[in-house]
């Protein structure tokens, strides 16, 4: 029985990556010096699959931590030991927690096997964060290769507590035997931590911005898995790109609604839309509710940018839908970004999901 070739919605790895030659080596080449590197990219761009690829390719221990998940300046100091108890033995792990100032509470699941590690809470002490962080510093003096270690979405630091920013900087700064990657998917706040010259963390490393597969190279990737199913596999490709405009996540989604229907059914000549049209109504309720969600104005410019290709910052476009003062609009477009509802590439705008957006125009012309 074959297996679907496409994968999407979990971190994609082995034969499912798609191209990123020079991503690769360009991140390669920052983790073999001294530097730590800032990755930016919109969500689902792929920038957590790529980071875990080179990671597990090298010989390098490695800790990743989703910022997102972490609770409080405890829990971020639970979180980072648990993951240190991971890949690190108790026994060597022993006489460095003996040395922390607050010693944490360590229980080993007899089910899973995972430690399971706790501070005490509400403290609003910073010191075993400082602990843990440092025991990582001394973990990698001690070994042949620096640690990675990568926090993912890291803006949200801000949400942890107020100064963490500062307080991980003045940390930080002393680890000579660790590369740091902080990733992160709101570019206005990771660009504010890393590029302003207030911040703590004013140009702490190398800033990459992680864009899209290059077309040409999607086309001969998905051409590439469809070969054995179809002859069709060229036409297939232009198609699923034409309407998903190459971001990585949803035209993963698409290629690989499209071969379970090649699977199933065979070629037919609509089945690209066919296929568009059943993840639509696949997330239906999905859509309906974050529909529900906007405002007035959101679903005015969100209805015009599903019908027309003219800049929402535009006098035309105002003419046509009444959105109103360009600066409505604009703080609009901004806020519909951050929430990553809209895509923002170079000076124009557009609906991150194109099946949001195909679900709009249906929901239309119903």
């Amino acid at each position: 029985m074959k297996t679907n070739p496409f994968k999407f919605g979990s971190v994609v790895d082995g034969s499912f990556f798609t191209d990123r030659e020079e991503e690769l080596e360009k991140i390669r080449s920052y983790l073999n010096g001294e530097n730590h590197l800032i990755l930016i990219s919109p969500r689902r761009f792929g920038k957590t699959s790529l980071i875990r690829k080179i990671v597990n390719e090298s010989d390098r221990k490695y800790l990743f931590l989703d910022v997102q998940i972490v609770l409080s300046a405890e829990d971020f100091a639970s979180q980072m030991l648990k993951r240190i108890y991971r890949i690190y033995p108790v026994e060597k792990l022993k006489s460095f927690i003996k040395s922390f100032r607050i010693i944490p509470t360590v229980n080993i699941n007899p089910v899973t096997g995972e430690p399971e590690i706790s501070f005490i809470p509400g403290t609003r002490d910073l010191t075993p964060l400082e602990d843990v962080l440092n025991l990582i510093e001394k973990i990698g003096a001690s070994g042949k290769k620096k640690i990675i270690v990568v926090l993912d979405e890291f803006q949200d630091i801000f949400r942890i507590d107020k100064g963490l920013d500062r307080f991980l900087r003045s940390v930080i700064q002393n680890h000579k035997h660790i590369n740091y990657i902080f990733m992160g998917s709101s570019e206005s706040m990771i660009r504010e931590i890393f590029e302003k010259r207030s911040s703590p963390f004013y140009r702490f490393g190398s800033l990459m911005t992680l864009d899209k597969i290059e077309r040409g190279k999607f086309i001969l990737f998905i051409e590439e898995k469809l070969h054995d199913i179809t002859d069709k596999n060229q036409e297939l490709a232009l198609q699923i790109l034409d309407i998903t405009e190459s971001h990585p996540f949803y035209t993963q989604q698409l290629a690989f609604t499209v071969w379970e229907q090649l699977i199933r059914s065979g070629f037919s000549s609509g089945i690209v839309e066919n296929a568009s049209d059943d993840i639509v109504q696949s997330h239906d309720n999905d859509y309906e509710r974050l529909w529900n969600s906007f405002n007035r104005t959101d679903m005015t410019i969100l209805n015009g940018m599903s019908s027309s290709d003219v800049s929402p910052l535009s006098d035309e476009f105002s003419r046509l839908n009444g959105t109103g003062a360009v600066s409505t609009v604009y703080s609009t477009l901004q806020r519909l970004t951050a929430k990553g509802i809209l895509l923002r590439e170079g000076s124009a705008y557009r609906i991150d999901d194109p099946f949001f957006k195909r679900w709009i125009v249906m929901r239309r012309r119903q």
